[in-house]
């Protein structure tokens, strides 16, 4: 018995036994309770057989017609190639994918791929924790619009609350403590701008209008003369103290330091 053939009757077996339900739960606490396989056999790097057990030397299976596995079919083990065998383990909300038996067995012993979730998990939750100890802050009008046309820009051109709170604080906000309370505020801001006609509501969803270029338009027009009168400000200020200066010198009150001695 070649390895291929051994390493097939001692692992498919096991994994062939906790074949996943169809459909697969993905999301939620029964997504996370998933711990189930898929096994198949591949031919071209296309699905080909999926293995619903192991008989003797032979593998049983469902074969593909081109829309789905129907066909009751088997395959001895001797014909198939380790590399072809493709094994998808459902492991809570993750996924992690094995090429060929060989693949499958060392991940499976040095455990490689599920420390790697684990940790992630751990960070994830870490970052969550961090996440949820802060304030959502509420954006300015100006601030929406300009993420609002960024995204049409990018091809999106109607935007609902949801993804614009997902733009604004990442998806971490669904399970923020406040992120429902702060999901309603932004509805309202995203109102209030369709009201005063920047934005144009359709739905749950909102569309830019060209108020809303003008608006953004207008506040940078605002901030760049804003800027340049505190530039202007300080160098008032500075000339004035230069003046000041120059006047109590005059006046003897202050007597700077003779930098050239021009009498040596």
């Amino acid at each position: 018995m070649n390895l291929t053939r051994f390493l097939c009757k001692r692992l498919l077996p096991k994994l062939v036994a906790r074949t996943c339900e169809m459909p697969i739960p993905r999301s939620g606490s029964e997504g996370e309770r998933v711990n189930c396989f898929t096994v198949y056999i591949e031919k071209d790097r296309r699905p080909y057989l999926f293995v619903t057990g192991v008989e003797s030397e032979n593998l049983l299976c469902l074969e593909w017609d081109g829309d789905h596995f129907s066909e009751n079919t088997f395959i001895p083990l001797a014909h198939i190639d380790q590399k072809d065998i493709f094994v998808a383990h459902y492991y809570g909300l993750s996924v992690v994918r094995f090429t060929g038996i060989y693949d499958l067995v060392i991940n499976r012993l040095t455990r490689w791929p599920y420390i790697k979730i684990h940790f992630m998990r751990v960070a994830e939750r870490f970052g969550q924790y961090i996440f949820n100890k802060k304030k959502l802050v509420t954006k300015q009008k100006v601030d929406l619009l300009r993420i609002l046309l960024s995204r049409h820009l990018e091809g999106n051109t109607s935007l609902d609350s949801f993804h614009l709170m997902s733009d604004l604080y990442t998806i971490k906000w669904v399970l923020h403590p406040d992120g429902d309370a702060q999901r309603r505020k932004l509805a309202l801001h995203l109102d209030a701008l369709a009201h005063t006609g920047e934005l144009k509501r359709q739905q749950d969803r909102y569309v830019l209008t060209g108020l809303a270029l003008s608006a953004i338009e207008e506040y940078e027009e605002q901030e760049r003369r804003h800027t340049e009168n505190v530039k202007t400000q300080k160098l008032m200020v500075w000339l004035t103290l230069a003046i000041v200066l120059l006047t109590l010198v005059q006046a003897g009150l202050v007597k700077l330091p003779l930098l050239i001695d021009l009498s040596r």
